[in-house]
Parts: C-alpha cells; sequence; structure tokens
C-alpha cells in the first residue's frame, strides 16, 4: 500500500471536526449485530429529499434480499469528503463511500480504498465486461480499479428545441462539427427586444477541457509531469472557447451571467445550447417551461470526445468486513440496485442502460439513446491529487480569455510554470 503525508488537502475545518466529535468518542460500534450478521456501513453523500425517495426503497430491497447482511447507512450532511477524512483518520471510516472520479487519485494515494480487481476476478456472478469500459477506466487508478461505476455520464448538448424551430434553425445532426455547431449558435443568438443588447444566446461557454480534446491537445504529458496547454492543438482549442464570448458573441459574458449562472440561463429559456451531464434531466423535467432534448456535442478535428462523470461505490481498506460490503457494491451498481434510480440516471451497468427499461421511459428527453452511446467516447478526468488546486490555477488564467482581456497563448504562457510546481509536488508526494 502507498503511504503518504497528509496533505493540505486533508486539514479539515475545525467546524467539521467539531461536528464529528460525538462519532469518534462513540466510534465503538459493534462490527457483528446482535444475530451474528456482519455489519457494513455505506456512508451516502447529502442529496436532495426527491433523490433520497427513490434510494431508500432500493436499500430496503437489498436488506430483504441479503439477510445475512445487517446494512446501515450513514447519512452524510455538510462537506461528505472532509468528514469522511476525519473518520478515517479516527480510524471509523465507513466500510463503502461514494466518490466522483475527480477525488479518486487522493484517495488512492493514502491507501484509504481497497483495489477491486480481485474482487471481479473470482465472483462467477459479476465480469468487467457488465460495466461500460469507459467508466472502468474512470474509476481506475495506476493500473487498478478502485470504484465499481455506478451512474454513468458525459456532458451533452441539451437544446431548446422551440428556440431552434422560432429561429428556423435544424436540429443538431449526430455527426456535426464545430463550423456547424458555430453557425447554429449564430443563428439562435439575437436581440428580442430590440434595445440593442443581446438577451438570447446560441450557446453558453462550455468547459474548456472539452474543447482541448476534441482538437487533439491535453493539459498535462503522459507521464503527468509536466503542463501541455501550450501545445498548437491546445492553444487554438482555448482561443475557439473563447472566441465563442469575445468574437463571435454567441455565449454570455461573465457579467451576462452575474445573476444567473449557465445553466440557470438555458434552464429559464435564454441559451438555445448547453452542456450538462445526464442526471440534469431531473432540473430540467422540473423548471423548463419549453421543449428540450439532448443530443451529441459537436465532433472537434481530433474526433468526438467529452469528459466523463458520474459516480462509483468503493470499500475502504478500514473496512471489517469487505466481502460484504463487495455484495453490496456488486448490487446496487448492477441491475437490481439501479433499476429504481433510472429516471435521474444513466446506469453503468451495460445490460440495463440498453434496455427498453431505461430507453422507453416516459420522462424528457426523448432521445435517451444518445446518453449511452455518448459513453464510447468518454475522456476520464486528468487524474492528480491536487486535482481542485491544479484546475483552479489554470481557470484563473483562462478566465481572461473569456473576458477579452488576453489571448489563449498569454493565458498559457502564465499558467504553465505554476501548473508545472504542482505537478512537480504532486509527483514528490505520491513517491512517500
Amino acid at each position: 500500500m502507498t503511504t503518504m503525508r497528509i496533505s493540505s488537502s486533508w486539514i479539515v475545518p475545525v467546524a467539521v471536526v467539531g461536528v464529528l466529535v460525538v462519532a469518534l468518542i462513540g466510534a465503538r460500534r459493534s462490527y457483528v449485530d446482535s444475530r451474528g450478521r456482519p455489519v457494513v456501513v455505506y456512508a451516502h453523500p447529502p442529496c436532495p429529499p426527491s433523490l433520497m425517495a427513490l434510494y431508500e426503497p432500493i436499500w430496503d430491497e437489498f436488506r430483504r434480499t441479503h439477510p445475512h447482511i445487517d446494512f446501515r447507512v450513514l447519512h452524510i450532511t455538510g462537506k461528505y469528503e472532509d468528514k469522511i477524512k476525519v473518520m478515517y483518520v479516527g480510524k471509523i471510516a465507513p466500510d463503502i463511500i461514494f466518490m466522483y472520479p475527480t477525488a479518486l487519485p487522493a484517495w488512492a494515494e493514502l491507501g484509504t480504498l481497497m483495489p477491486l480487481d480481485a474482487f471481479l476476478e473470482r465472483d462467477p456472478a459479476v465480469s468487467r465486461d457488465d460495466y461500460f469500459e469507459s467508466m472502468l477506466r474512470t474509476f481506475s487508478y495506476k493500473g487498478k480499479l478502485y470504484g465499481l461505476p455506478k451512474d454513468a455520464s458525459v456532458d451533452l448538448l441539451y437544446w431548446n428545441r422551440d428556440l431552434f424551430e422560432a429561429c428556423g434553425v435544424d436540429p443538431p445532426e449526430p455527426n456535426w462539427g464545430w463550423a456547424e455547431f458555430l453557425d447554429a449558435a449564430k443563428k439562435l443568438t439575437r436581440d428580442t427586444d430590440g434595445d440593442g443588447r443581446i438577451d438570447q444566446w446560441g450557446t453558453t461557454g462550455w468547459s474548456w477541457l472539452q474543447w482541448i480534446w476534441q482538437n487533439g491537445g491535453d493539459v498535462v504529458s503522459a507521464d503527468g509531469r509536466r503542463c501541455v496547454l501550450d501545445s498548437p492543438q491546445a492553444v487554438e482549442a482555448i482561443q475557439f472557447w473563447g472566441d465563442l464570448v469575445t468574437r463571435y458573441k454567441v455565449a454570455p459574458t461573465p457579467t451576462d451571467m452575474q445573476d444567473l449562472g449557465p445553466w440557470r440561463l438555458f434552464s429559464l429559456g435564454y441559451v438555445g445550447m448547453h452542456a450538462e451531464m445526464y442526471p440534469a434531466v431531473s432540473v430540467m423535467r422540473d423548471y423548463a417551461k419549453f421543449r428540450w432534448d439532448i443530443a451529441h456535442v459537436p465532433r472537434g478535428p481530433a474526433g468526438r470526445v467529452s469528459p466523463a462523470v458520474g459516480s462509483a461505490l468503493a470499500i475502504t481498506t478500514q473496512s471489517r468486513h469487505p466481502q460484504a460490503a463487495w455484495e453490496f457494491i456488486k448490487w446496487m451498481t448492477g441491475p437490481e440496485g439501479m433499476r429504481g434510480l433510472l429516471s435521474v440516471e444513466v446506469p453503468s451497468c451495460v445490460k440495463l442502460a440498453r434496455s427498453d427499461a431505461f430507453l422507453r421511459q416516459p420522462e424528457a428527453p426523448d432521445s435517451k439513446r444518445v446518453a449511452v452511446d455518448a459513453l464510447e467516447y468518454a475522456h476520464p478526468p486528468v487524474q492528480s491529487i491536487y486535482y481542485q488546486e491544479l484546475f483552479d490555477t489554470i481557470a484563473s488564467e483562462l478566465d481572461r480569455v473569456w473576458r477579452g482581456r488576453a489571448t489563449a497563448a498569454e493565458a498559457v504562457r502564465r499558467a504553465i510554470p505554476e501548473v508545472n510546481r504542482i505537478l512537480a509536488r504532486s509527483e514528490g508526494t505520491s513517491k512517500r
């Protein structure tokens, strides 16, 4: 197991420690219940009541079908990862945690997670073929799988059918590219009240990362040691991203989004196209007063690529009953567990995602198959234990491109030295 010094990312606010003092003091929980069954604790992250209402019966079904396991849910509120860190340091970590892909490197380097490869190899009831390969890659680190993928998604194109029709714009084509996307965005952008100011935009700015990957560029080198944002492909992509706002004026400026963010602007009908993960469909169903659907993101010069998102369930190294924990995460990420979440998530389970149970649900969007097919071009996130610091550093410089205060070449020239310092620190830390 790799060990490392607790980094700044593990400095937990005093308030968080205070919240968990009771848990730490009273942590001497039994690992076997009165009937001799293994007690398995899953730490569930914060979620809205509507989503919790979907989860509760699913967990009850697991308890019914696995009476030999005493399955318990620990509802975490507030800062989920901070509280799990405190519990781990206090040696009372739950058996199972919920994990996003960007958090994986830090968890793995700290030795908090069990690799799952051996569980898969010896379990005849489940195999790697049961999950989308792109999602297995997303939750793998240094050649080992650390989380069974639960829900799967990439950033998809959400589009406003009513605005497309009103502006005489054809629906997004399956194989459209940057040029067609930009043309559609120009046609959708309008001053609807004649006051000389744009109040309907063709698109939001999207993630700069997506444009880089679609143009054949990347953020860091293959060995993870240096920033490569100064490659011609990356610089060209970042400039195109910035030009959507400053040159073509088809995306809202930071000032335009001062009160409402890009997702809110789209859901209120002020934007024709927006990139978002699949679970956002639940928000659209509640708030959108217009017809909408999803489509594939445009294909870039190097192909179609979109950032992989989603979540996974992982077993901690402090679990007293890893085999029982495996029984839950295997069940929860499979057809039985995910069936109750099909209205709001794309399952990572291939069989269920491609079934009529998901594809023929009556709720919007109509083009659910797009969400499944898009997993073929999912790109795992950049893996770094300092992921957030890395991207905050880059974003602070690229923000100047978005605001028209610097070219892409100027912005990356300023960002690269600090990014390289972070990468060097990351490499040194992972060797401890």
